[in-house]
């Protein structure tokens, strides 16, 4: 579309400016609810990074907390076993008992979360607490020191009973220590962490849950609000997606998930233990951290909200008085597209809109498609007087702006596929406010031409044909029926003078009663031909076979009949119309086709009559074919005339041809 071109369908303000407020209005919704979402998304990552950040607090002061604790205990154990090194040799404690067990349990000094102390050296197992102790050379099975690889310092056990309490667990925690000549000795203390809930109040109103949890999965400690201290400790989770997201953070950070205890989608902060093979976890349901992020979306919602229903409501009232524009607009819109004719309009030289039935006419993409181009860009470079089209047209469009109006007939051409075809254009000028449209009404008129044509074809051709009968009848009048009376006149002349004898005037009488005779049957013949009286007083089964019997003897093809028994008389021009179609295929069987037979059958339906001939010969040339569907101009007069006789009594007529022969097939209602 040119710059500065205006669509047709907006020649008012009014659709222009609905749109204009549309999209104002539009506009300031949009820019209301973009500020909108930008401050809650924005205030959505500060709150998450607030919480991120409350949670790191939480870890870091659990791990604080928690490796003060372990090393009350380990701390003590490892003491025990630096005052015991002196007395190894190779690995083996030599000291006895009770001497061990007093070494550790005067370590024993921790807060009551220090359960018992416990030293090994894969050998021998000492363990003592406050109220006594004990060593012995099997190993318990929770010990599985001897799987740690060497280049591990630490072990962290699973939850135990108590060995003093056992209703109430312990987790037991060991350090490697170096111990003698190039051993080690596994020291280390059973924990209780039933303080966790103490440090949970701490923490209560910032997480849901506080756990330790081992670099394998195993869970150590969990402490909910639902239910405090969690005694299901042991399980393990490592098959679970927040617990591989986290290992994948390496030994801190923050990962989003579902929990087995918390079955809401949670945030939860992980921290190693320095040391240890354990994660500090605090974790926080992601609706409660965002409960006051929620809250001041609702109320951005809600003003928003507000904003936009005002600015609707101040919109449709504008639009409101506009209303009976758009839709003078769009019922101009409808006839416009809906018209049976190609409409285009002209600002100037170049089209700036189309109908629909234009797009169709000339091959466009789409009605927009139009915009932009000239009238010679859709016609051929001359019109059929020789002009140029562009010249021509700017004539035409100059007249019609100058005295209102023009109706002229144009070569047109198709954009798609270049064919070109006859038009008729009337041009109208159409002012809106201060531009001046010219109307553009394009009817086609190949189908008017073409029968225009074969009328002049046919016309002419009737003419002709009449005056080759008329000469026919001449001659054959001259020829036979003339000669024959002219001897007939002879004979008689003769007869008059002649004196002879009673014999030979008999013969005499006799030869000019021959000739008499001879000149009845030829002109009774000639006025069968014309008319048969058959048809009038027998109807169309008698005239057939009166037909196919006349034309055997005349031409010595073979007719064959398929005709009923009987059937009821049909209006006379219709029985005189089939009767010619037969005629006239006949007549073209004997000049045209070489077949040695034809063949007539007629069909009695419900409510048409059919009639067919068809022959054996060579068929119709191939450049006829076109023809003979009637859509080309060079359709035989004889064909041409039988489709014309048989659609003006509103018949079908039908032609088919091949190498095998041809098929006449014409067919009228019985009404």
């Amino acid at each position: 579309m040119l710059p500065g071109v205006p669509r047709p369908s907006r020649l008012g303000l009014s659709r222009r400016l609905n749109w204009v407020l549309l999209a104002y209005g539009a506009l300031a919704v949009a820019v209301g609810w973009a500020y909108a979402v930008t401050r809650i998304n924005a205030d959505y990552e500060q709150s998450l990074n607030e919480e991120h950040s409350r949670l790191r607090g939480v870890t870091a002061a659990l791990e604080a907390g928690t490796l003060a604790m372990i090393n009350d205990g380990v701390g003590a154990a490892v003491a025990g076993a630096n005052e015991l090194e002196s007395e190894s040799d190779n690995g083996v404690i030599h000291a006895n008992a009770p001497e061990i067990i007093q070494r550790l349990q005067h370590e024993l000094a921790g807060g009551d979360y220090v359960r018992l102390l416990f030293l090994t050296n894969g050998e021998r197992f000492a363990l003592a607490g406050r109220n006594g102790g004990s060593t012995s050379h099997i190993l318990p099975t929770w010990l599985t020191v001897e799987s740690v690889p060497r280049e591990q310092n630490s072990w962290v056990g699973i939850p135990i009973a108590d060995p003093e309490r056992p209703n109430s667990l312990v987790i037991p925690f060991a350090l490697r220590v170096p111990w003698g000549k190039g051993m080690t000795l596994w020291a280390g203390a059973l924990f209780s962490f039933a303080g966790f809930d103490d440090l949970y109040r701490r923490f209560g109103d910032q997480v849901d849950l506080i756990g330790l949890i081992a670099t394998d999965g195993t869970v150590l400690v969990r402490t909910t609000q639902a239910g405090g201290h969690d005694q299901a400790v042991g399980n393990n989770i490592a098959s679970m997606a927040v617990f591989r997201a986290a290992r994948a953070q390496g030994r801190s950070g923050i990962v989003e998930g579902y929990g087995t205890v918390i079955h809401k989608l949670s945030i939860y902060s992980h921290e190693d233990l320095n040391g240890y093979p354990v994660s500090l976890v605090a974790g926080q349901t992601k609706e409660a951290a965002l409960a006051p992020w929620r809250a001041r979306r609702d109320k951005s919602i809600a003003a928003t909200a507000a904003f936009s229903a005002l600015v609707m409501v101040m919109t449709a009232q504008l639009n409101h008085y506009i209303l009976s524009l758009r839709r003078r607009e769009r019922h101009y819109r409808t006839l416009f597209n809906n018209a049976q004719f190609s409409a285009f309009l002209l600002e100037g030289d170049r089209f700036v809109d189309a109908n629909s039935t234009a797009v169709s006419m000339f091959g466009l993409d789409t009605e927009r498609s139009a915009a932009g181009l000239a009238p010679w860009d859709l016609s051929p470079e001359h019109q059929p007087d020789g002009q140029r089209s562009e010249d021509l047209a700017r004539e035409r469009i100059a007249a019609a702006l100058r005295d209102g109006g023009r109706t002229f007939e144009w070569s047109c051409k198709r954009l798609d596929s270049g064919e070109t075809f006859p038009a008729e254009v009337d041009l109208s000028t159409l002012s809106t406010g201060n531009t001046v449209l010219a109307l553009v009404v394009i009817h086609d008129v190949t189908v008017r031409k073409r029968a225009e044509q074969a009328l002049g074809t046919l016309s002419a051709r009737l003419i002709q044909l009449q005056d080759e009968e008329r000469r026919r009848i001449g001659r054959d009048l001259h020829d036979s029926t003339g000669q024959t009376l002219a001897a007939l006149e002879l004979g008689l002349a003769q007869l008059k003078h002649e004196s002879g004898s009673v014999t030979a005037r008999r013969e005499l009488l006799e030869h000019c009663t021959q000739l008499a005779h001879q000149c009845s049957t030829e002109i009774r013949t000639a006025s069968y031909l014309l008319h048969p009286p058959l048809l009038d007083d027998l109807g169309l089964l008698s005239a057939l076979r009166w037909l196919a019997d006349g034309f055997h003897h005349r031409s010595s093809i073979q007719v064959r009949l398929d005709l009923p028994d009987t059937m009821a008389r049909l209006p006379p021009d219709k029985e005189l119309s089939l009767f010619r179609i037969a005629q006239e295929a006949l007549t073209n069987v004997h000049r045209h086709s070489d077949s040695p037979w034809a063949a007539i059958r007629l069909r009695v339906q419900p409510d048409a009559v059919m009639i067919e001939i068809e022959d054996g010969g060579r068929g119709i040339a191939s450049e006829q074919n076109t023809a003979m569907t009637g859509a080309g101009p060079s359709l035989g007069v004889g064909l041409a005339g039988m489709r014309e006789r048989i659609r003006q009594i509103g018949g079908s007529f039908s032609v088919e041809s091949s190498a095998e022969g041809t098929r006449v097939r014409a067919t009228v209602g019985t009404a």
